[in-house]
């Protein structure tokens, strides 16, 4: 009786494992696919930015790493004497974009140049000296293979974390040599994929553990976790990215053709307010998301404390509502312009000064009453 039960216990449980790779094998077929037509959308953008090129690549290397380990999993013949060891140019293409993307690629080193070398002479060795060793011990060749490509993988994951903390390295430590671009886009979204990333590389650790502790046997199902993760945040990073680029260009224009002015303070205000008020105005300030009290009084050599005290006599209203209410004047001349009426709300919040679009909305209705979304259709309809 305890024969029948453990032989029905270990039958369902095969079936489980059985559906579990058919699972894993139609997602890997279906991120594929999405990998190659994410490519053909990226191309046809066309896209200027070199740095999108190398992230297009990453792209489809994934698509190709994942569509090899379902031909693997499928027992396709070819792969039996070579497996193109794809991740060794995930990491370099991801810092290649990293550096391009930035626009500080003269300060750093061209990664690439060593690491495609080193990707065409592990195809080399895989395709002349497995061959070899094929040839004169076939009995144990399936399992040197896998030895063979686990200490590839080992080397591999090694580079990757390096390249890795470099990225995060130039993302926390050198914004001083992007500021250019961290005036268009202020890389929450890069810093949020560095996170993620980390875990990635966690899951990749433990796979690649769990494989030398198994004897390089029946470890695939550990694998899982791993790509369905790569594959989900490599197509996330890039669907942000086409988000990023069309804010980042639509940004670009609003700056290019600012014809905005604030309206002029009564003639009832004193003298200190209008001098702190033209600061503002003259030298659109309200426009920067970073200024605060402390900043602006440092700047007109105040203290932060007159300053307070001469908005709130003046305005009643602390300083946060007398520059949000620029803000939002500015951000109403871009909604009523038909030439930014294709634009985002995220754009015009942003280049209105805003941090988010959350807070932008909170803000507009505040003075308004009304979303930004209602008030340009408003406008439209009107």
């Amino acid at each position: 009786m305890n024969l029948i039960v453990k032989k029905i216990y270990l039958a369902n449980t095969k079936n489980k494992q059985l559906g579990l790779t058919e699972l894993f094998n139609l997602f890997l077929v279906i991120s594929a696919v999405h990998g190659f037509a994410f490519n053909f959308f990226l191309f046809q953008k066309k896209i200027k930015n070199k740095g999108i090129l190398y992230l297009n690549l990453m792209i489809l290397v994934i698509a190709l790493n994942n569509l090899q380990s379902w031909l693997l999993l499928k027992n396709f013949f070819v792969l039996k004497y070579i497996q193109i060891p794809w991740h060794f140019l995930i990491a370099p293409l991801f810092y290649t974009f990293l550096i391009n993307y930035l626009e500080i690629k003269r300060r750093f080193l061209n990664v690439l140049k060593v690491f495609i070398p080193i990707f065409v002479l592990s195809i080399i060795i895989q395709v002349v000296y497995l061959s070899f060793v094929n040839d004169i011990n076939n009995e144990n060749y399936h399992l040197f293979y896998e030895k063979y490509t686990a200490i590839e993988e080992a080397a591999s994951l090694i580079i990757s974390l390096y390249l890795f903390f470099c990225c995060y390295h130039i993302l926390k430590y050198k914004n001083h040599l992007f500021k250019e671009i961290l005036s268009f886009d202020n890389l929450k979204w890069l810093n949020t994929f560095i996170y993620l990333a980390g875990i990635s590389y966690i899951l990749w650790i433990v796979a690649l553990t769990i494989k030398f502790y198994l004897n390089f046997d029946n470890f695939i199902v550990f694998y899982y976790p791993l790509r369905i993760m790569t594959t989900t945040l490599i197509y996330w990073l890039g669907y942000e990215l086409v988000f990023v680029l069309k804010q980042i260009k639509e940004r670009k224009s609003i700056r290019k053709k600012i014809t905005f002015k604030p309206q002029k303070e009564k003639q009832s205000t004193s003298k200190k307010f209008l001098r702190i008020t033209s600061y503002i105005k003259d030298n659109r300030r309200f426009l920067d998301n970073l200024l605060s009290l402390e900043t602006l009084a440092n700047e007109l050599q105040i203290s932060s404390s007159q300053l307070s005290k001469v908005i709130n006599e003046e305005t009643s209203q602390n300083f946060n509502h007398l520059i949000n209410t620029y803000r939002i004047d500015f951000s109403k001349a871009l909604l009523l312009d038909d030439d930014y009426k294709n634009y985002t709300i995220t754009s015009i919040a942003l280049e209105s000064g805003f941090n988010s679009k959350s807070t932008f909305y909170n803000a507009f209705k505040k003075h308004t009453g009304i979303t930004p979304s209602d008030f340009r259709l408003q406008h439209q309809n009107s």
